[in-house]
């Protein structure tokens, strides 16, 4: 345990000295809450206090943009050199998986630590049940897209543009269609149908539920429970078993 937290302390010194990405991203997030969506909550019709909903949307895509990035993070490795030497340390496969998962959780708790606060504050009126149950489905949710994407980012080992074109496609789509900025029941036809295959919708209405919203928007929790851990488990236990089989041998260049 203690070589794994060497590990990830290694790679997190380096970002946070300073972490000018997590506070401009805190800032980006104030500006939108207070600015965009004070003059949008006025213009949007049908649902009470339409900031709020849009802190929440906010939030989920920061935990996605994060989880995105742990992805991208393991094929820089790779292009720059580092991976080979990683791979190179008395440290099983398995625990260097754990290394990238711990890491991008420290981030996403940094990088969540002012937007949640300040959506908490906004809503108000809540228990320490509902800001924990809150926490664990981001966390699930985080866990759940980054191994997506750590699945995919062995697509760069043979195309680091084809990988590039995927990511970005999916990211527009996950986030797009989805419920992240608009309820399920507000949605055109079209756009309901691809909806429900986002996991973005499931933790977003989780997370809505938990913190007090309207359920009649939201879809059921227990399917987001549901949907959102079979997620996790099975993209990170996909992206341990490529760890273990894949990355061995792989061109880094």
């Amino acid at each position: 345990m203690s070589n794994i937290i060497r590990l990830v302390w290694f790679d997190l010194k380096t970002e946070l000295k300073p972490p000018v990405w997590i506070i401009t991203e805190w800032v980006v997030f104030l500006v939108q809450v207070s600015v965009y969506g004070a003059m949008i909550s006025q213009l949007v019709t049908g649902i009470d206090n339409y900031n709020r909903f849009f802190a929440v949307g906010l939030v989920i895509m920061i935990t996605f943009g994060l989880a995105s990035h742990i992805g991208r993070h393991f094929v820089e490795h790779a292009h720059e050199g580092r991976l080979p030497h990683l791979l190179s340390l008395p440290i099983s496969r398995s625990k260097l998986f754990l290394t990238i998962a711990l890491q991008g959780g420290v981030e996403l708790a940094l990088m969540l630590a002012v937007p949640l606060t300040v959506t908490l504050l906004i809503i108000g009126n809540l228990t320490w049940i509902s800001v924990v149950a809150c926490v664990l489905t981001l966390f699930c949710l985080g866990f759940g897209v980054a191994g997506v994407m750590l699945a995919l980012s062995f697509i760069a080992f043979k195309s680091s543009d084809l990988y590039t074109a995927i990511v970005t496609g999916l990211s527009i789509i996950m986030i797009r269609f989805s419920t992240v900025l608009y309820p399920l029941l507000f949605l055109p036809p079209q756009y309901t149908s691809a909806a429900v295959f986002s996991p973005l919708t499931y933790g977003s209405d989780l997370v809505r539920f938990i913190l007090g919203f309207d359920p009649s928007y939201l879809l059921h929790p227990l399917y987001a429970v549901s949907v959102l851990v079979a997620l996790s488990v099975s993209t990170l236990g996909l992206g341990l078993i490529l760890v273990q089989r894949l990355v061995e041998g792989v061109k880094s260049a």
